[in-house]
């Protein structure tokens, strides 16, 4: 599947997640180790803007939602000009499939993150996870580890849906749950 869909399919999952999060949760703690749901949306908003000002002009305002700077990613990567250049990301230099196919899997279980912390039923779907697992297997161990971009492998058994894999991959217990307040 073409990577620019996935990073579609993926901003779109997770948008329709930060939907539904009630205002009263966003301050509610994640799986996503010591990041609050309000946090990790910055942080995709954030890494959103960042994209688009490393090579747009920077003067344009892109929004400050979820769904504009990432439609505003979208647009970037549009760009036949913006597909010849490198980016760097975590000190590796990867073309724009490696930098969209990072956006993808960092949306895509940052989703999860968000909807397990505000108690609702997320699951990803297979085709997704798996190639988010595909992308996820070539970071170097240098992302990983306590205040790093995710954290070391969980045990799972091998016959787990692919998208507990991907989670237990990434460092995430599949089993989290939001503690009652």
């Amino acid at each position: 599947m073409d990577v620019m869909e996935l990073d579609r399919r993926a901003r779109a999952a997770t948008g329709a997640i930060i939907d539904r999060v009630p205002d009263a949760l966003l301050d509610a703690p994640t799986p996503c180790d010591s990041w609050t749901i309000r946090q990790i949306v910055e942080h995709m908003v954030d890494n959103n803007r960042a994209f688009v000002s490393a090579h747009k002009d920077s003067t344009v305002d892109i929004g400050h939602d979820f769904a504009e700077t990432g439609q505003a990613v979208d647009d970037l990567f549009a760009d036949p000009a913006v597909r010849e250049r490198t980016f760097t990301l975590a000190g590796v230099d990867v073309d724009w499939r490696g930098a969209v196919a990072v956006h993808f899997a960092d949306v895509l279980v940052h989703g999860w993150d968000i909807g397990r912390a505000a108690g609702l039923d997320v699951t990803i779907d297979d085709d997704l996870a798996a190639a988010a697992l595909r992308v996820t297997s070539r970071f170097p161990d240098s992302v990983r580890g306590p205040d790093r971009g995710f954290d070391h492998p969980r045990p799972v058994r091998d016959d787990a849906p692919v998208w507990i894999r991907l989670l237990a991959f990434l460092g995430r217990d599949p089993e989290w749950t939001r503690r009652a307040e």
